[in-house]
């Protein structure tokens, strides 16, 4: 695997400086950031604001926001051309249930699944290990070659994981230096144990929202607190109202969705789009659905429809999920035998190309006034657009150019189930974008004894080949016409 190839000099500065480079990695991933309980967000921040700095960046600042804070960095190449990254640097919560053979936050080198050296800790493959690598990659570039053949714009969030809401505000602040760069390139080690990689080439919408009832607001039921649950027989429910709200969105198997218009701006699958998610099928092995999707164990599909149908309906179908339902007694730390005075749900609402978000927030909001529920809030923490990428642009062009330098395989699925805020750059400021590729390889994202592997074996990169490819990309774009 040459992916060192013209890059000697650089190679060897990344393996001279190796351990170095681990330890700033531990640095970030022994400090916790775990957005959804507000957990050391503002001390990652901190500590990630002084690597910026130590890698050379020029403008290097903390960005307050209404909720957790951001990064901005710059570093100007003098080059023509100039490049956006997104990454995230909160992460997932440690749940009680999970069971590590390393404390999550010790950043432990030990060996795993196979590789002699692996880094475990929570935020280690996703996403802190290989935002750090980048930047490992851009300090190897500015101290052997005297600079970076690209300009660099890094806008990062420390609520990702609470669904963006403040990030289209961390653009605004910066939109009009944002709106001179080229395109929108995110690091990552999205690299298989097989060594093949993979580059996503679309996304769908996302739309992260909450609806809550309450008893304030629907002017019955308990008011300001909960009262005992003996007193139902004299007072309504607001977690009732909730369910009965929720209940009136779908139809009861909770697949087909009953909000007017919802439907109006799904696309039909066309040729070309069928015959690339079947090419990406293909490339998976053409094993059964949910061999080819992170389903867990899972043995049926929506409607137990065909494997094909299956497959198109992930990349190319619209979904509304309902992430959670809060209210009343929950466990320790609540009220048992309470008639609660409110109650909530959460939902992540994924909808495909052709979709825009405001129409279908704006059509819930529509069909729970229709339904009588004018008094149950819906608020849109975080609503985005679905991008879709041109095979033909300069920055695709680029790294399939930069993964055949490296003999490294690249798949390209047409789309991913998932969305965010990156989706931005492409929908708002109309350049290319491509999240999260690179080689390297880890797993456990969201769960325990989650890696990223240091030493790589055989055709898996490890952390050094990571950063080598970052500089290959960076490189390739640079010359790419």
């Amino acid at each position: 695997m040459p992916i060192g190839a013209g890059l000697e000099k650089l190679e060897a500065y990344l393996n001279q400086n190796k351990e170095r480079h681990i330890e700033r990695i531990q640095s970030v991933i022994r400090q916790p950031s775990v957005s959804t309980e507000d957990h050391g967000v503002k001390e990652c921040a901190e500590i990630i604001n002084e690597i910026h700095k130590d890698v050379g960046f020029h403008e290097a600042e903390i960005i307050q926001t209404g909720g957790l804070p951001g990064l901005w960095g710059y570093y100007d190449a003098g080059a023509p051309k100039t490049i956006v990254v997104y990454a995230n640097f909160d992460t997932r919560p440690v749940l009680p249930h999970e069971v590590w053979e390393h404390d999550p936050y010790s950043a432990t080198l030990t060996s795993m699944g196979g590789f002699d050296r692996v880094l475990v800790g929570r935020g280690s493959y996703s996403y802190k290990g290989p935002y750090i690598a980048w930047l490992n990659a851009l300090e190897a570039l500015i101290a052997v070659d005297g600079t970076l053949p690209v300009n660099v714009i890094t806008l990062i969030e420390g609520d990702e994981i609470l669904g963006s809401p403040y990030y289209r505000e961390m653009i605004n602040k910066y939109r009009d230096r944002i709106s001179k760069a080229n395109a929108s390139l995110s690091p990552g080690a999205s690299q298989a144990p097989n060594g093949n990689v993979t580059m996503t080439m679309g996304y769908k919408g996302m739309i992260y929202a909450e609806m809550s009832a309450g008893g304030g607001r629907w002017d019955r039921g308990p008011q300001g607190g909960p009262t005992h649950g003996m007193t139902k027989s004299i007072l309504d429910s607001p977690v009732w109202r909730l369910v009965h709200a929720l209940s009136s969105l779908t139809e009861v198997n909770g697949n087909k969705v009953n909000v007017d218009g919802f439907y109006d701006q799904l696309v039909p699958v066309t040729d070309q789009e069928r015959q690339e998610a079947m090419d990406y099928w293909k490339s998976m092995g053409s094993g059964a659905w949910n061999k080819v999707f992170p389903v867990g164990a899972a043995q049926h599909n929506v409607s137990d429809l065909s494997d094909e149908a299956t497959i198109l309906n992930f990349f190319y179908g619209p979904s509304f999920n309902i992430n959670g339902i809060k209210g009343g007694f929950t466990g320790p730390g609540t009220l048992p035998f309470s008639l609660p005075h409110e109650a909530s749900a959460r939902f992540d609402i994924r909808i495909p190309r052709g979709y825009k978000a405001k129409p279908v927030v704006d059509g819930i909001r529509r069909h729970l006034d229709k339904m009588g529920y004018q008094d149950v809030e819906f608020n849109a923490m975080g609503a985005f657009d679905p991008s879709k990428q041109d095979e033909s642009s300069d920055l695709v062009r680029s790294l399939h150019k930069a993964f055949a330098t490296m003999e490294v395989p690249l798949i390209t699925p047409p789309g991913s189930g998932g969305g965010g805020p990156w989706s931005i750059f492409t929908t708002e400021f109309g350049m290319p974008m491509i999240r999260s590729v690179g080689v390297g390889v880890g797993g456990g994202t969201g769960g325990p004894n989650e890696y990223m592997v240091i030493d790589g074996k055989g055709p898996a990169g490890g952390l050094v080949e990571c950063e080598l490819s970052h500089m290959h990309i960076l490189k390739a774009y640079a010359e790419e016409n």
